[in-house]
C-alpha cells in the first residue's frame, strides 16, 4: 500500500488559503448535524514520526465546537492499565453518541510496538483481529470511522528532524523513540504494510496520506472528512449549496426537512383521506421497474423441544449435605481466591437467570468467605447516563476487574439479547449481531487471561409465582418485587426462548454456561460454589483442606 503513494505533491499556500477556510465552516455544520442525529465518529491519525498528526487534527478543530469532541492522545499505556485487556483503555475513550473523538496515535500504536519488538507474531495477528473487531462493533453500533496514515520517506523525514533539532525551542519533539524508528525505517516500514493490510475494512478504512508538504496533507485530510460526513449525513451539492450559510443553521434546518419528508394521502373517489402504508409506497416505487419483485412465503420453522424445558427442576438437597458441602466448598474457595491473587489473573463470574432465581443469595454464599477486597459485585440494571450514551458493551468493559481480582455480575451483557430483545429496546438486526459481539468479548478476555463462569438459574413459572406472593408477605423482601417482573412474567414464553438461543448461541469452549436447576436454593447454591471451583482448580491448580 505505502509503495503506491507519491509524497512529493504540493500544495501552494495560496490554494490553501483559498480551499481550508471553506471546509472548516462546512465541517463546524456537520458537527451540529452529527450532534443531532446522534453518529458518533472516530479519526484516527497514525503516521511517521515528524508528519505533524497533532498540528492536522489542530487544523481541523480549531472551527469547531469544543464541546463536540475530545482529542485523545495515546502514549504507552500506563502501569495500571496494563492490568486489564490491552483495548480496555480504548472503550473507555470511545465517542458518545453525536461526538467526535480524535486519536493522535491510537490502539495501532500499541500494534507496532508489538510488531516491532519482536513478539510473537501469532499474539500480534490475534491483536490485530481484535482491532478489527473493535471497529466493527463500533461501526455495527453506527459510528463512522475514518483512519489517517501520514506518509513520508526516510529521507523527509531525517529532514524534518533536522529542521526541528536545529530549533531549540522544538527540539524536544524528536524523542528517542523517533530517533529508534528512523535508524530502523525499513523494519516498521514492513510492519506498516502488514497492519494497514490486516485492518483495512470497509466499515474503517485506512486512507494514506502524503505528508511530505504540510499544506496538501491537511487540505487532504479536510476534504476527505468532509466528505465521509456528508455522504453518511445524506447531503449532497445541490443541498450543499441551497442551504449553507455562516451560521450553519439553515443546513441543519434544511437536513431535518430532508430527514421527515411529509406524505399525503392520495386523492380516493371513495374516501376523502387514505393511510399511506408501507406497502403503498413500495408499489408506488416498484410500479415503473420492468422486473416483478416477487415474495415468497417462508414456511414456520420447526423448533426443537426446548433445552431449557428438560432441565429436571425436582433436584434437592438435604440440610445436613448442604451445610456440610456449604463450609467446604467455601474454605475452598478461600484458598482459590489467593491464588487468583498471587497469580495475577482476573475472575469473571456472570449470574443470569429469572427473577426470583436466587441469584442474589448465591452470589451472597459464594463471596462469603473472599477478602472483600478481592472481589466487586455489579448489579446491572438499565443503562443510564454515560452507559446509555455509547455502545452498550461499554460499561462492562469499564467495570472488569484487575489482574487478581474478581468482578461478579447480577445481570450482564447478556441483557442485550434477552430482555432488551424481548422487550424491543434493541432492534433486531442489533441483538442478532450481538451473539458474534459477545463471543468476541469473552474471547478476548480469555486470552487476557480471565477464568470465566457463566451460570443461568432456573425455575418453573409456577415456583417463580410462589416466590413473588412470598417476597409480598416478607418485609425485608418486598422492596425486591417491581412492576416489571410482573410483566416480564406474562412474556415467559418469549423469554424462554430467547434464554435457549442465547445459551445456544454463546456457551463456548472458553465461557461455558452451566444451567443451575435452581428450584431448590440450597441444591442451586452447592452446584454453583462446586461449578465455580472446579473452574478456577482447573486453571490455578487444585487445593486441598488441611
Amino acid at each position: 500500500m505505502l509503495e503506491r503513494c507519491i509524497t512529493d505533491v504540493k500544495l501552494s499556500k495560496e490554494e490553501y488559503t483559498q480551499l481550508a477556510p471553506g471546509l472548516q465552516a462546512r465541517l463546524f455544520d456537520l458537527e451540529q448535524m452529527l450532534l443531532e442525529a446522534r453518529i458518533p465518529t472516530i479519526f484516527v491519525f497514525e503516521g511517521w514520526a515528524g508528519t505533524a498528526k497533532a498540528r492536522t487534527i489542530a487544523t481541523l478543530t480549531r472551527r469547531l465546537d469544543p464541546r463536540g469532541f475530545r482529542v485523545h492522545s495515546i502514549t504507552p499505556p500506563r502501569t495500571y492499565e496494563q492490568q486489564y485487556p490491552w483495548l480496555y483503555r480504548f472503550w473507555l475513550k470511545i465517542p458518545s453518541y453525536g461526538q467526535m473523538s480524535f486519536f493522535d496515535r491510537s490502539w495501532y500504536r500499541e500494534l507496532l510496538a508489538a510488531y516491532t519488538t519482536g513478539g510473537s507474531r501469532d499474539e500480534w495477528r490475534t491483536h490485530c483481529e481484535d482491532a478489527v473487531i473493535f471497529e466493527r462493533q463500533l461501526a455495527g453500533d453506527g459510528a463512522l470511522i475514518l483512519k489517517f496514515w501520514l506518509h513520508i520517506t526516510k529521507k523527509q523525514q531525517a529532514r524534518r528532524f533536522a529542521k526541528l533539532l536545529a530549533d531549540p525551542l522544538n527540539a524536544w519533539r524528536v524523542t528517542e523513540e523517533d530517533r529508534w524508528q528512523h535508524r530502523h525505517y525499513k523494519k516498521v516500514y514492513l510492519a506498516v504494510e502488514e497492519m494497514l493490510s490486516r485492518t483495512d475494512t470497509a466499515f474503517a478504512p485506512w486512507h494514506i496520506i502524503p505528508a511530505a508538504d504540510k499544506r496538501y496533507a491537511r487540505l487532504t485530510v479536510l476534504q476527505i472528512i468532509v466528505g465521509a460526513l456528508e455522504s453518511r449525513l445524506g447531503i449532497t451539492a445541490t443541498d450543499r449549496e441551497a442551504s449553507l450559510d455562516d451560521s450553519g443553521l439553515a443546513l441543519r434546518r434544511y437536513y431535518l426537512d430532508l430527514r421527515t419528508p411529509v406524505l399525503t394521502a392520495p386523492a380516493s373517489s371513495t374516501s376523502t383521506t387514505e393511510v399511506v402504508t408501507t406497502t403503498t409506497i413500495q408499489q408506488t416505487q416498484t410500479e415503473s421497474m420492468t422486473t416483478p419483485v416477487v415474495v415468497t412465503p417462508v414456511a414456520p420453522l420447526l423448533r426443537a423441544a426446548s433445552p431449557l424445558q428438560r432441565v429436571d427442576l425436582s433436584l434437592r438437597l438435604d440440610d445436613d449435605t448442604y451445610h456440610r458441602e456449604l463450609k467446604r466448598l467455601q474454605a475452598r474457595m478461600y484458598l482459590l481466591g489467593l491464588r487468583v491473587y498471587h497469580q495475577k489473573r482476573p475472575v469473571v463470574f456472570v449470574f443470569e437467570g429469572w427473577d426470583a432465581a436466587g441469584k442474589g443469595g448465591a452470589i451472597q454464599r459464594l463471596t462469603a468467605e473472599l477478602d472483600p477486597r478481592a472481589y466487586t459485585v455489579h448489579a446491572i440494571a438499565a443503562p443510564a447516563g454515560d452507559d446509555k450514551a455509547r455502545h452498550y458493551l461499554y460499561r462492562f468493559w469499564r467495570r472488569l476487574p484487575p489482574r487478581g481480582q474478581f468482578a461478579i455480575f447480577d445481570r450482564s451483557w447478556y441483557g442485550r439479547v434477552l430482555v432488551e430483545r424481548v422487550e424491543g429496546f434493541a432492534r433486531p438486526d442489533e441483538w442478532r449481531r450481538a451473539y458474534a459481539e459477545i463471543n468476541q468479548f469473552e474471547r478476548q478476555l480469555v486470552d487476557f487471561g480471565a477464568i470465566i463462569a457463566k451460570f443461568w438459574l432456573h425455575i418453573s413459572p409456577e415456583e417463580q409465582l410462589r416466590r413473588f406472593e412470598e417476597r409480598q408477605h416478607v418485609p425485608y423482601k418486598a422492596w425486591k418485587l417491581t412492576d416489571e417482573d410482573w410483566r416480564n412474567r406474562e412474556k415467559w414464553p418469549a423469554h424462554l426462548e430467547a434464554a435457549d438461543e442465547m445459551l445456544l448461541r454463546t456457551s463456548t469452549p472458553y465461557a461455558l454456561w452451566t444451567i443451575v436447576e435452581a428450584e431448590d436454593k440450597k441444591y442451586a447454591r452447592i452446584k454453583i460454589l462446586r461449578t465455580a471451583v472446579e473452574v478456577l482448580e482447573a486453571e490455578l491448580g487444585p487445593v486441598k483442606l488441611e
